[in-house]
């Protein structure tokens, strides 16, 4: 499975669960579909960070997207422009991405060492992601830093994702989250879309995507159109 169908599958089921979430409160079933979006994001995320040519432009991309999707989340989650409860995803991949960079130029020469300095360098991000209230919070951030500190090991990936996922720390319905591991066993490593002309098209569009999805649900809902 190449890197663009499972940004389509993550980008799916997101819209399945917001579309629950705003419009259908009451079809659970749409909520535990959409459980499957987060994690593979932030597989992806982690992907990206190693093959990047550019992490400040990646890092950039992220920023301003936060900051253009803030207003559509609120509108839709809360129906307000502004709801200081809670923030919108991008900010929980931006604080993930900046914590496994940070992580990558760790090397103290024992490999132990370096798992524990690695997560306590990941720790005033997840800290940040908490007090920000950003989507997923502490739990976003630690994932992704999971998914990078055991990229080669699924097992050991598998198992801290599944902690990360127990209803202590959120709610029941986290549990179908796992699944999403099942089609990043399949990842073949290849993107799937080319590097130049359609290729970034495509990659802008899985960005505005986002925001442009939540304001016509909260339009949908909330009359905007009419």
């Amino acid at each position: 499975m190449s890197g663009f169908l499972l940004k389509l599958l993550a980008l799916v089921t997101m819209l399945i669960d917001h579309t629950g979430h705003v419009l259908f409160p009451g079809r659970m079933w749409m909520r535990y579909i959409g459980r499957l979006a987060f994690p593979i994001y932030c597989f992806l995320l982690v992907e990206g960070f190693l093959h990047t040519r550019n992490l400040r432009k990646y890092m950039g991309r992220l920023a301003v997207f936060a900051i253009i999707s803030e207003i559509p989340f609120d509108l839709a989650i809360y129906g307000e422009f502004f709801e200081p409860a809670h923030q919108n995803v991008f900010i929980t991949l931006l604080f993930g991405l900046m914590a496994i960079s940070i992580m990558s130029i760790v090397d103290v020469g024992n490999i132990w060492f370096n798992y524990i300095l690695r997560m306590l360098v990941a720790v005033p991000f997840g800290v940040a992601a908490q007090l920000m209230h950003t989507d997923y919070r502490w739990i976003g951030v630690g994932l992704i830093t999971v998914m990078y500190l055991f990229h080669d090991f699924e097992i050991i990936k598998l198992g801290f994702g599944a902690v990360l996922m127990l209803p202590v720390f959120t709610n029941s319905i986290e549990y179908f989250g796992l699944l999403s591991f099942v089609p990043m066993h399949f990842y073949n490593g290849r993107r799937g879309i080319p590097h130049t002309g359609y290729g970034r098209v495509l990659q802008w569009v899985f960005y505005v995507f986002y925001p442009v999805h939540l304001l016509v649900l909260a339009g949908i809902r909330d009359g905007f159109w009419l």
